[in-house]
């Protein structure tokens, strides 16, 4: 049978997108006609990016503050520094501490991305994460247990005003939020990793740099993560990586070490435990085989943790970041699996938010999120952050 006129048109897409995707990550300035092109878009986008700054800091451009504290939280590379576990550490933090808290996020690729709208008001879940975006309705339900609202939306001024009408919010944490000059804020927390902060060094569509370096100096606390272990333990002050971001970004700002700690979840029978906090012992899946497939800008890394965590990884599926499964796409992973002979099928958090219970069926689930661990320094950061957002009440 051929192939329809669609299919091609979608295959010649997709053969394009992971051209340029190769070329986004190359490390040594290939020189090809494509990385030469996508070098001179790269040029072109840098001089756009480096004028909406100058537009904003010259007021030309307006920025809103809203009548409560706002923190962001965001990178300058493209996905998979642990924004959302950041975003959701930060809500429970001052949800702690006694504040009213929202999370504002822009609900990416969510059908309420432009129009906007809550996704949880801290009791149920309102949107399905094809309504919410997949990470947003992850936060919300993350934080269902504190009691703390998301709300998505484009036009993150509108959100936060809404956060603070329905919910008497005291704190905005913006998801994402370093590239969103039109909102104004008390305290920029930016995320880089720490073997790797700036990718291949060029912007986009060239490599993954959102902005140059030196947009470093708008933030107040850089945090690397991805750092090893042995780093948190020690408390180290200069994590990995932290004089390359000193000299790149010409900045003087706190730098502290960070690691994507891992839980797992089960899911059986399709069913996902509403308790997102119960944890099965990682210790006792040691050596378990398993079959992985995920959507996200760091698949490779994703992959990785499954090794380190010990299982006995039999095989992956990559997929796009922010893909969206369909029924089949989940029936033939599971098929692959049990080809493989691995007994678990094992996703992220972030994707398993997008698969209906009913499509898991001839295998059991392992559901692996993320949490920010920063070591030895958690005080110290804590204690900043406070201090930087509550002046007043040191």
């Amino acid at each position: 049978m051929k192939p329809s006129l669609r299919q091609k048109k979608s295959d010649r897409f997709n053969r394009l997108r992971e051209s340029v995707e190769t070329v986004m990550h190359d490390q040594y300035g290939g020189r090809s006609v494509l990385a030469s092109v996508l070098k001179g878009a790269a040029g072109v986008y840098g001089a756009a990016v480096r004028f909406r700054a100058k537009r904003f800091r010259q007021q030309r451009l307006l920025s809103h503050r809203l009548p409560c504290r706002v923190i962001s939280v965001g990178n300058i590379t493209l996905g998979g520094t642990g924004k959302t576990p950041m975003s959701i550490y930060l809500a429970q933090l001052l949800h702690a501490a006694g504040h009213r808290v929202a999370v504002v996020s822009r609900g990416y690729k969510g059908l309420s991305e432009k129009k906007g709208g809550i996704v949880s008001d801290g009791q149920r879940l309102l949107m399905a994460p094809s309504v919410a975006g997949d990470e947003p309705y992850l936060m919300a339900r993350r934080l269902l247990s504190c009691g703390i609202p998301v709300i998505v939306g484009q036009n993150r001024v509108r959100s936060g005003l809404l956060a603070i009408r329905r919910f008497h919010t005291e704190v905005v944490v913006l998801d994402d939020g370093f590239q969103h000059l039109r909102l104004q804020r008390d305290i920029d927390i930016v995320l880089l990793d720490a073997m790797n902060p700036f990718g291949n060094g060029y912007l986009l569509p060239r490599g993954t740099l959102r902005e140059p370096p030196s947009a470093l100096s708008r933030a107040d606390i850089c945090l690397l993560t991805r750092c090893p272990p042995t780093v948190l333990e020690r408390g180290a002050s200069a994590p990995p990586g932290s004089l390359e971001v000193q000299a790149a970004g010409n900045i003087g700002r706190p730098i502290f070490a960070a690691a994507h700690t891992p839980f797992l979840q089960e899911c059986l029978g399709g069913e996902w435990d509403n308790r997102p906090d119960d944890k099965p012992h990682m210790e006792d899946r040691a050596g378990e085989p398993v079959f992985a497939f995920s959507g996200l800008a760091r698949n490779d890394a994703f992959q990785n943790t499954l090794r380190d965590m010990g299982f006995d990884l039999k095989g992956s599926l990559a997929f796009s970041d922010h893909h969206v499964y369909s029924r089949s796409e989940i029936e033939a992973i599971a098929s692959r699996a049990d080809r493989k002979d691995a007994r678990w099928l094992v996703t992220t958090e972030k994707d398993r938010v997008k698969i209906d219970p009913d499509w898991i069926h001839t295998m059991p689930l392992l559901v692996v999120g993320i949490r920010m661990d920063l070591g030895a320094r958690t005080k110290t950061f804590e204690r900043l952050v406070m201090q930087k957002l509550f002046p007043s009440s040191r």
